[in-house]
């Protein structure tokens, strides 16, 4: 019947074009028919494609004028559905003899673009025209994917067993077609109407091919201008409506056999690459298996005897379990079951409550019917098998049981469940493979809200994520691996926990090995012991662990604690973003002891507002390992104990331990303790930018005591605000030692005692140390600093090899200024004060002292400025036997001093081998300018007083003495300005059986109240005087006030004196 109608319909286009209008009046000459490049934009409709605008152009790549041409055609198209197209084709064109017929071809590429990629297609056609009739012929061949990814039509819907999918897809056809016309008449200046008819193919992938028939006028009434209206029809796409308008300009235009054959007219044939709308519907297939799914429907309470078919469900889960195989599904509607249930080896039960999404053939879908809220009652116990999986559910087992219990199997999936008042609320117990436990809500568990356990076994992956565990008598969430067990992934994210009696998550690896733990995102409201427990003992072993985006709520001892014992390894350890409002123990405490390692380790982002204890605890214990160490940009609140607590003890060893941008607002005991013990060691201590706002202690320790070492200390940049005792302590005691100490930069504005002791005690060691721009005290109280700003003592056979204070700032200090301190048998090697700005210090400015058999190989004290000192400027002592072996005073500043500018001081058996004071500059000082003196056995072997200033001083611009027990052997006083003395400008004086020779020359005495020069010797005593009688000349004839009791003359000379 079919080809009936198309023949009826093409006899009809055959009588209209069984003749020309008219025959050609003339050919051309070839000069007329030389082909230049054009170009055309149209837009036009098509039966098999959508509708589209287009830009072609024509150029010849090789011509004879009027006879043939080798070109190019190319178009780019744009669709109504916004998709790009494009052709590009080969031709080749020849004119006849007689010039009244032209033959041609072509090959070419057509492109369609498409939601999911492109189609491609090649195509190619034959033309012939002879007087005036032209006929032509075209082929389509897809190229490559002929069609688009499957996708829904309509609503999935269940029928018998199976999900039935109204589906659609876009196929690219194959085909080709022939055509036939000729001009019909002429429409004066217009110019002329044609008309073609033809017939066309197409064959869709995977169906029937068909055939189609379509006719058309095509007209072009002005130069460049093209029209073209049509009808065509077939059984596929139906009746349309053909339409095309375009303009184009340049070259010879397209143009008609009545005005000439035009060897550069387009290409006709279909540009746009035919498709179709494949529409479908199929059964739901698990791509995993290439199986349609099964499922069994189950209405609870229904007394319709049913089959399991959507149509007549199971009125009970039972029945629909027991028919069940692996790869079936059970869909359960709300409403009641009798009791708990089994579930076989791969089968899932499922429950219309939570949105169920399924992996089909075209995609993850809904399961219709899902997504009501309503979940099916369980009363009693679920219990999974093999590969099995249960979701939606409302689960209340009898008292004292489980209410999901996996027991023994592999890869289980438990999903979208409520449990309430279990025993646990889902229990893992031993099972291996792959195991997925999320969006459960459990509510009032007796023991652990969910609990995976397993002894000896082998799991992949776990995923016990996004879960709402409300009440747990013991766990919220315990992973506990043991004998051998081994977890190749866990991941606790996502869990919100409300209230625990124990722990809020625990992972225990008990001999066994777990590879990542990642914790995440996860919100604990109160814990009654820690609140996040992460555990490696008896040889356990986690490789990574990843902590992040934690809130911690309350917990009745640790937030977060994470435990290495018993040569258990944690490693890789990441904690960031967490946050405690209370703990009565630590916030975060890390412990390796007994042989265990954990590291490296880093911290950050922790936000702990109050704890019982200490803020972030690190600890390692009996010859354990811990780090490296990293903890920055955290806030520590009200700790009650140590901000942040760093110990190695008994043997262990802390690597490289750094912490940047720490901040704690009060601390009961110190705000930093890095604590290294009992033969332990630290590698380097690096803290950057802490700050301390209040400790009732230390601001920040670091301690190397019982043998005990830390390779380098490095404090820059700390803030204490208020310190109990010291603003900062560090400490080699009992044997202990520290290589290297770098303070620099830090803020010490309030403390107890020192603001920084630095102490070498009982055989401790500190090689290098260095105290530098660091300022101590407040201009706005007195005493800011209770005890010295700065204090180093080596004591008790302690060494200080090198001691650097540079550029620090002091003001307000209860004590001395800097204090530098060896004592009972200690050494110091080399110190230098330097570059030091001391302002309102109520004991001495700078004091150095060396006491009890101890050494000071070198000071030096240069460059410093000191102002309204309560006491002696700068004062060096050696006393009890004490030794400095040089001691050098040069270029400092000392105005408004309360007792002695600069002071040197040798008693009871102390010895200053050289002193040298030099270029000071010493004014407003209640006694004596520059001081020396010997008494009780003290020593001073040489001593230089050269080029300083002294004005207005309360006794004695320079005094230098020796008792009768003593020894002053050299003094040298050269260079000096003296002015305004209160006393006498110069006053010597010897009471010891040894000489003491001085040379006094090129000084000057200005508006000095009494004597020039006192010179005063005791019985039996030696004071020489180079040249004597020339005092005054040789001091620029300022001594004209000289009173001599008992010196005598000495002899110029290297030394001066005999």
């Amino acid at each position: 019947m079919k080809r009936q109608h198309w023949a009826g319909s093409l006899a009809a286009v055959a009588c209209l074009l069984a003749s020309p209008a008219w025959a050609e009046p003339g050919v051309p000459p070839a000069e007329a028919l030389a082909v230049q490049p054009w170009a055309g934009i149209s837009f036009e409709t098509t039966g098999g494609s959508r509708d589209f605008g287009s830009l072609e152009g024509f150029l010849p790549l090789g011509q004879v004028p009027g006879q043939q041409i080798l070109f190019l055609q190319g178009r780019a198209r744009l669709d109504t559905a916004g998709f790009l197209g494009s052709n590009l084709m080969l031709g080749y064109r020849t004119l006849g003899g007689d010039r009244t017929s032209l033959t041609g071809g072509y090959v070419g590429l057509d492109t369609q673009a498409h939601g999911g990629g492109t189609f491609y297609q090649a195509g190619a056609g034959l033309e012939h025209i002879n007087n005036g009739w032209e006929l032509r012929g075209n082929v389509y061949w897809p190229l490559g994917d002929r069609s688009t990814a499957t996708s829904l039509l309509s609503t999935p819907f269940f029928e018998g067993n199976q999900l039935l999918l109204p589906t659609t897809r876009q196929v690219a056809m194959a085909g080709g077609d022939v055509s036939v016309g000729g001009a019909i008449a002429t429409l004066g200046s217009l110019g002329t109407l044609n008309a073609y008819g033809g017939l066309y193919y197409y064959s869709p992938p995977d169906q029937p091919g068909f055939f189609g028939g379509r006719a058309w006028l095509a007209a072009s009434p002005t130069s460049g201008l093209n029209l073209r209206l049509g009808l065509q029809h077939d059984d596929y796409f139906g009746t349309n409506v053909l339409l095309q308008t375009g303009f184009s300009w340049g070259g010879a235009g397209p143009q008609t056999a009545a005005t000439g054959l035009a060897l550069g007219q387009p290409i006709q044939r279909t540009m746009g690459i035919t498709l179709g709308a494949e529409a479908r519907v199929q059964a739901a297939i698990d791509p995993d298996t290439n199986q349609a799914y099964r499922f069994y429907h189950v209405q609870p309470g229904s007394n319709v005897a049913g089959d399991g078919t959507a149509a007549a469900p199971y009125g009970a889960i039972d029945p629909a379990l027991g028919v069940a195989n692996s790869g079936d599904r059970v869909y359960v509607q709300p409403g009641s079951l009798a009791s708990g249930f089994t579930i076989p080896t791969g089968v899932q039960v499922l429950s219309t409550g939570p949105i169920q999404p399924l992996r089909t053939q075209i995609g993850t879908l809904a399961l219709p019917g899902s997504g009501s809220g309503l979940l099916p009652h369980v009363p009693g116990t679920v219990v999974m098998g093999h590969d099995s999986l249960l979701s939606g559910f409302a689960v209340a087992p009898e008292p004292g049981q489980d209410g999901i219990q996996a027991q023994g199997v592999r890869s289980v999936t438990i999903l979208d469940n409520q449990v309430l008042s279990a025993r646990n609320g889902i229990l893992l117990n031993d099972v291996s493979g792959n195991l997925i436990v999320r969006r459960n809500q459990i509510q009032d568990a007796s023991e652990s809200g969910i609990l995976l356990n397993i002894s000896g076994q082998t799991v992949d992956t776990a995923d016990l994520s996004n879960n709402d565990i409300h009440r747990a008598a013991d766990d919220g969430l315990l992973v506990r691996a043991a004998d051998g067990s081994q977890i190749n992934s866990l991941q606790l994210s996502q869990n919100r926990i409300g209230s625990t009696g124990e722990n809020g998550i625990a992972v225990l690896s008990d001999n066994s090995r777990v590879g990542t733990v990642a914790i995440a995102q996860t919100q604990i409201t109160a814990a009654g012991e820690n609140g996040v427990l992460v555990l490696a003992g008896a040889g356990g072993q986690i490789d990574n662990l990843a902590l992040s985006q934690l809130d911690l709520g309350t917990t009745g001892t640790n937030g977060l604690l994470l435990l290495a014992e018993d040569g258990g390894t944690i490693a890789a350890t990441t904690v960031a973003d967490v946050t405690l409002e209370q703990s009565q123990a630590n916030g975060v405490l890390l412990l390796a002891e007994n042989g265990a390692y954990m590291g490296p380790v880093d911290l950050t982002q922790l936000q702990l507002a109050a704890t019982a204890e200490n803020g972030v605890a690190v600890l390692a214990f009996e010859g354990s390992r811990l780090g490296p160490l990293m903890l920055s940009q955290s806030n520590l609140g009200q700790v009650g104990s140590n901000g942040v607590l760093v110990l190695a003890d008994t043997n262990s060893a802390l690597a490289d331990t750094t912490l940047d941008a720490v901040a704690i607002q009060s601390a009961g005991a110190n705000g930093l303790l890095v604590l290294g013990q009992n033969g332990s060691s630290l590698a380097t201590v690096t803290v950057n930018d802490l700050a301390v706002n209040q400790a009732d202690s230390n601001g920040l320790v670091v301690i190397a005591d019982s043998g005990s070492q830390i390779a380098a200390a490095t404090l820059s940049a700390p803030q204490v605000a208020s310190a109990g005792a010291n603003g900062v302590l560090v400490l080699a005691n009992n044997s202990g030692q520290i290589a290297t100490v770098t303070l620099n930069g830090g803020d010490i504005q309030q403390a107890s005692e020192n603001g920084v002791l630095v102490l070498a005690n009982s055989g401790g060691q500190i090689q290098s140390l260095a105290v530098t721009n660091t300022e101590i005290g407040s201009e706005g109280s007195a005493t800011a600093i209770a005890a010295n700003g700065i204090l180093i003592l080596s004591a008790q056979g302690s060494r200080i090899g090198t001691a650097t204070v540079n550029g620090n700032q002091l003001t307000g200090v209860g004590a001395a200024g800097i204090e530098l301190i060896a004592s009972g048998q200690s050494q110091v090697g080399t110190a230098r004060i330097s570059g030091n700005q001391l302002n309102a210090i109520d004991g001495d400015g700078i004091f150095v002292l060396t006491e009890g058999q101890s050494q000071i190989s070198q000071n030096t004290i240069t460059g410093n400025q000191l102002q309204t000192i309560d006491q002696a400027g700068i004062q060096v002592l050696a006393l009890n036997q004490g030794q400095i072996s040089a001691t050098q005073i040069s270029d400092n500043t000392l105005e408004t001093i309360g007792t002695d500018g600069i002071v040197a001081f040798a008693a009871t058996g102390g010895q200053l081998a050289t002193v040298t004071a030099d270029s000071n500059r010493v004014s407003q000082v209640a006694q004596d300018g520059l001081s020396l003196f010997a008494t009780d056995g003290g020593t001073i072997d040489r001593a230089a007083l050269v080029n300083n200033q002294t004005q207005t001083v309360g006794n004695n611009g320079i005094f230098g003495f020796a008792d009768g027990t003593s020894r002053f052997s050299t003094l040298t006083v050269v260079g000096n300005q003296i002015q305004e003395s209160g006393n006498h400008a110069v006053e010597l004086g010897s009471e010891s059986a040894q000489p003491l020779c001085a040379q006094i020359t090129n000084n000057q005495s200005i508006a000095t109240t009494n004597l020039d020069a006192n010179l005063f010797v005791g019985a039996n005593s030696t004071l020489q005087v180079v040249d004597l009688a020339q005092l005054n000349q040789l001091n620029n004839g300022t001594f004209t006030q000289i009173n001599n009791a008992g010196a005598t003359t000495g002899s110029q000379g290297n030394p001066p004196c005999p």
